[in-house]
């Protein structure tokens, strides 16, 4: 009786395992013209997803807009506290 068992687990686990190969195999309607085509969708540039390189843009304008005022106190000089204070100012 229980060699008849054994080998039924060895049947059921050996089908289960050759089920699991094959299903494995199985593509998900992506054929090879639709991976030849473009075999990266999800990347717009080289090394960049669409939002990575989203993130890149605003943070460039970002700093720039900050860089630009930045720029523009120091030309016109309203960049420093006055010395004309009493109490000393660390800058």
């Amino acid at each position: 009786m229980s060699n008849t068992k054994s080998w039924i687990r060895i049947t059921v686990a050996a089908a289960a395992c050759g089920i699991a190969f094959l299903g494995g195999c199985s593509s998900s309607g992506a054929g090879y013209t639709a991976v030849s085509t473009n075999p990266t969708p999800e990347l717009t540039t080289l090394d960049q997803r669409t939002i990575d390189y989203n993130n890149m843009i605003v943070t460039t304008w970002n700093e720039n807009n900050r860089m630009i005022l930045a720029d523009f106190a120091r030309a016109v000089y309203i960049d420093r506290p006055s010395r004309l204070c009493v109490y000393p100012m660390p800058h």
